[in-house]
């Protein structure tokens, strides 16, 4: 059995078309989208202190409106850690984008960056379904 995964971004601002040509063009199982740096984590944590409902890649929920249906008939799988400091708000943006789009994939987010150094490492590995 052959796994093909691809890289649609290597940093937030990297070019958007990438995962689209990406997904469109070739026969691939699983896409990954990095998009944090030092820089980046600085820029959403600043965001996420003016509002805390940010603090993600925004730009990911739009990327994702776009190439979500031919994600869904492919059945490709997307890993990206766009959540930034708010994974969970990234999660739920995609996920209303899912609904609208009628193409309903549970997005998870995994939960435990933002905790502080006291909570066990158990609980920090645990994730967390986004809202249905």
């Amino acid at each position: 059995m052959t796994l093909r995964i691809a890289s649609g971004q290597g940093f937030w601002g990297d070019w958007l078309e990438a995962p689209v040509r990406q997904v469109e063009g070739g026969p691939i199982d699983h896409l990954m989208m990095d998009y944090l740096a030092e820089v980046t984590m600085s820029i959403l944590q600043k965001q996420k202190a003016r509002d805390p409902s940010l603090g993600y890649a925004r730009d990911v929920v739009p990327l994702l409106q776009r190439i979500l249906p031919r994600i869904v008939e492919r059945g490709i799988r997307v890993t990206t850690n766009a959540g930034g400091v708010n994974p969970q708000g990234c999660a739920d943006a995609v996920a209303e984008t899912a609904r609208k789009l009628a193409r309903w994939k549970r997005p998870m987010a995994v939960i435990g960056t933002n905790q502080p150094r006291c909570v066990p490492r158990a609980k920090l590995a645990a994730a967390t379904p986004g809202t249905p």
